[in-house]
């Protein structure tokens, strides 16, 4: 059924409208407010319900834009569309062709943060769009003396005269980023006023404020201002300084007296904002002299400093680090390290030791990168650790392969990084080994989609592969949590295909398959948690807000419950690494470590359209957010299952492709993505099968 739209006017901020339907309304038809969101597909997280004038297919609205908009939280550039419910089914308005409606004007609403108007959509729906008004901050002063950040700030806009400031209330934020070029904040620090309204006075110890933080280097917290309402509501704009001071807020570092290893100022960024910038006091660390032969690592060195006493480090904690990178966004992360104690002697310092035996223990995959530090100590017991540079003549020192003596499987050496410093390098030594056949998907298209005989993807795979089994965008929160009872009756809008995984995961019979099937590998992808809200329905039990749950009447029953989001990662973050653990611990019952493979996945920025040029996806913030958290995923589970396999296709030149046979979204790559998963598959398998690896059934 469809409803249109014939007349639509928005004046002196009232909407109304009128329009007709295909077939005669129920009297509990109703006008529905769905907020949209488009992070992962169209979906409606939020909708709020008015009464309609009926009359049998004719229906009729009109409501102020105040009144329309009281109590129905609001947040900037919200979109949200116009529905008829009629009893359980969501109608999308329609105007007619002959209706011509263009709202020129928004109609700030009553608490003068945001204004709203209705438009017509390209695909002549109706919507309203939110914005937030035009609301600037200030710093009219700003000091930074003995570690106290002193200012001053003004907040300013057309919509709040001089008089109504004290109807709202102004605080202050620094909020952390999670890298240095990741604007993505997961935590805050709120401070109020010492004085005023507007302006308004704020006085920050951060000597204090950070004595017991874990102090990094190159951190950065920007300083933001948030407004707030007396509904509730708030806004927040970043903290400016004005162009003809911008001099003056060029401040020195601060030594922090609980650590004097790191030191912080306030600054002002290349985009006029303020922020804070923590650094450590700048320690190098160098190799003289360095000679790696038989597995054995010879190294002599020196510690310098312009900026610290080095001769003030406890000389007996000194040591050398071998730290496992992983990339995590822009930037590495390390959560396996191996230590050796070093002499050091007045800044000198050198080791010698094994390398078969300070890595006989590790599991070594192909490309693995292990940086090298210096680990310094002071006398207070504070350390830090020290990235490793070559003189001028070990620059030009070439250093030769060897293999790892105690895992023959890799061979590896020395090298200068991309940085400067030094690194471990490891590559496979090409030793061949055998084949195998039966698989499990726990994931998404990522994982799935190679295992499809369309030419575009692996036509011939049934030769070497059967797929004894399939769970689909569950999240492991949602397999390890308690079942809970499903309806199936009531999915009768959703297809057999995507019916069965919802069951599934409903039902969490994911090791009750595994069971029954006894595949020889587990393929696991974490793009549901990556990117998937899930849904809690009490404190053992979970399920996953796949697409096709979302997407089904069925999920209306939901509403009621809390959804954890990806809008605050660190919570889902903590939810996960319990489930987490308790997955790692089960899974260990059917598949030995070796026989799980970690597709890494990761959301491509580009497409290669019709007409062959690359173009960008939209919103390349949310692509950029999920990676960095899949990232942050795939870091931890390889380090709860060290031996699980990698599958790793990020170091291939393919994009997303506009004729993909399930669509061209940022999650589908080009053709040879899915050829090269398989290529590598069968490289995994033939070595295990060389290895004669036995799997317990």
């Amino acid at each position: 059924m469809k409803a249109i739209v014939i007349e639509m006017d928005f004046n002196n901020g009232v909407f109304t409208l009128n329009g007709r339907a295909e077939a005669e309304l129920t009297d509990s038809t109703s006008l529905c407010l769905r907020r949209r969101e488009v992070e992962h597909g169209l979906e409606y997280p939020e909708e709020f319900h008015f009464s309609l004038d009926l009359e049998g297919q004719q229906f009729s609205f009109e409501k102020g834009m105040n009144e329309l908009f009281r109590g129905i939280p609001i947040q900037n550039e919200y979109i949200w569309d116009l529905f008829l419910l009629v009893e359980d089914t969501y109608i999308k308005l329609e105007v007619a062709n002959t209706l011509n409606f263009t709202a020129k004007d928004y109609v700030v609403l009553e608490n003068k943060l945001f204004k709203v108007k209705p438009y017509v959509t390209g695909e002549k729906g109706v919507s309203f769009y939110a914005l937030q008004n035009s609301i600037t901050s200030e710093a009219a002063f700003a000091s930074f003396v003995q570690g106290v950040f002193a200012l001053s700030v003004q907040v300013s806009s057309g919509a709040i005269s001089a008089d109504e400031w004290e109807n709202y209330r102004i605080k202050l934020l620094i909020k952390k980023r999670e890298q240095e070029k990741l604007f993505e904040y997961y935590e805050t620090k709120t401070f109020e006023p010492v004085a005023g309204t507007n302006p308004a006075d704020f006085s920050i110890d951060l000597n204090a404020l950070f004595e017991n933080e874990v102090l990094k280097k190159n951190v950065v917290w920007d300083v933001f201002l948030e407004v707030i309402c007396e509904a509730g509501l708030s806004v927040e704009m970043p903290l400016m300084a004005a162009n003809n001071k911008k001099s003056l807020y060029n401040f020195s570092y601060f030594n922090f007296t609980h650590n004097d290893l790191f030191r912080i100022k306030p600054y002002v960024t290349g985009k006029n904002n303020f922020a804070l910038f923590i650094r450590s006091n700048e320690i190098n660390a160098s190799f003289t002299a360095l000679q790696f032969e038989n597995n054995q690592l010879n190294v002599e060195g020196v510690i310098s400093s312009g900026e610290y006493e080095v001769l003030n480090l406890n000389e007996l904690e000194s040591f050398l680090v071998f730290k496992k990178r992983f990339v995590v966004g822009r930037e590495s992360q390390y959560f396996t390290e191996k230590v050796i104690p070093l002499q050091l002697l007045n800044n000198y310092f050198k080791a010698d030791l094994s390398l078969s035996e300070t890595f006989k223990d590790e599991v070594i995959r192909h490309s693995d990168v292990w940086d090298i530090f210096i680990r310094v100590t002071t006398l207070a017991g504070r350390t830090m650790d020290v990235m490793v540079t070559p003189t001028i003549e070990l620059q030009k020192q070439t250093i030769a392969y060897e293999v790892l003596e105690t895992n023959p499987l890799y061979k590896f050496k020395p090298y200068i990084n991309g940085q400067g410093t030094y690194s471990f390098y490891f590559i496979d030594s090409n030793k061949n080994q055998k084949d195998a056949v039966k698989v499990a998907v726990l994931g998404s298209c990522f994982s799935r989609n190679p295992f499809n005989s369309q030419s575009y993807f692996n036509p011939g795979y049934k030769k070497n592969y059967s797929v004894a089994m399939t769970q689909f965008h569950s999240s492991l929160i949602s397999i390890m949590a308690n079942p809970f009872t499903l309806d199936v009756d009531k999915l009768d809008d959703v297809s057999d295909y995507n019916k069965q995984f919802i069951v599934n995961d409903f039902e969490k019979n994911f090791f009750e398959l595994l069971e029954q099937t006894k595949p020889d590998y587990l393929i696991v992808d974490l793009y549901a948690d990556a990117c998937r809200d899930v849904i809690k329905i009490d404190e053992e039990t979970f399920v996953s807000a796949s697409l096709a749950l979302r997407q089904s009447k069925y999920f209306k029953n939901f509403v009621e419950y809390e959804v954890i989001t990806h809008h605050n990662n660190d919570q889902y973050f903590e939810l996960w690494t319990k489930y987490m653990s308790k997955f790692t611990e089960k899974i260990k019952e059917y598949f030995p470590e070796e026989r799980i493979i970690l597709n890494m996945g990761g959301f491509t920025y580009r497409y290669k359209d019709t007409d062959g040029s690359i173009k960008n996806f939209p919103r390349e913030h949310v692509i950029q957010r999920n990676n960095y958290f899949w990232d942050k995923l795939n870091a931890t589970f390889m380090q709860n299952i060290p031996g699980c396999k990698v599958m790793n296709l990020r170091d291939t030149p393919y994009i997303g492709q506009h004729d993909h046979p399930f669509g061209n979204t940022f999650s589908h790559y080009q053709s040879g993505y899915y050829k090269e998963f398989m290529n590598r598959l069968n490289k995994m398998v033939l070595q295990d099968l060389q290895k004669e690896v036995k799997i317990v059934k």
